[in-house]
């Protein structure tokens, strides 16, 4: 797939677009729930280095946007065009790419150093997914 520039921007707002909304959303439903998924969704304390710094929610909100962009881009720049995915419907492919975003609700859950919900919550894993499979169905509004 060639990458007009026209294509970049429409990539780069999808992407973003869902990111903030996944965000707001999760940090909604944390607050309605009392289920940490928001503080999940941004929690980076478990890695090298850059879970040694204190960093401002704001500054994991970006990461977290960052992280979105390459799960967009991935969709459609590297999945969308192989030969394999050719004849899958798109949202087919979408729900293919966020498999894995769903789940890294369990490594990220053991992982954490600070209090976020337990690997065994199903009703925070049930939420996690939920709102990653929505995120996953803007992904084909980037083609």
């Amino acid at each position: 797939m060639k990458m007009s520039g026209r294509t970049f921007h429409k990539v780069t707002l999808i992407g973003l677009i869902n990111g903030v909304l996944l965000g707001w959303i999760m940090k909604w439903v944390e607050m309605l729930s009392g289920k940490q998924v928001y503080k999940l969704l941004l929690n980076v304390d478990f890695l090298p280095l850059i879970g040694a710094v204190s960093w401002s929610e704001e500054s994991l909100f970006f990461f977290h946007l960052l992280f979105s962009l390459a799960i967009t881009y991935s969709y459609v720049y590297i999945l969308h065009p192989l030969k394999v995915f050719r004849k899958w419907n798109k949202y087919a492919l979408a729900f293919i790419t966020v498999i894995p975003a769903i789940m890294l609700y369990f490594p990220l859950s053991a992982l954490s150093k600070t209090e976020v919900v337990l690997p065994s919550d199903l009703t925070a894993f049930f939420l996690w997914t939920i709102l990653h499979l929505f995120y996953g169905l803007s992904l084909p509004k980037a083609i």
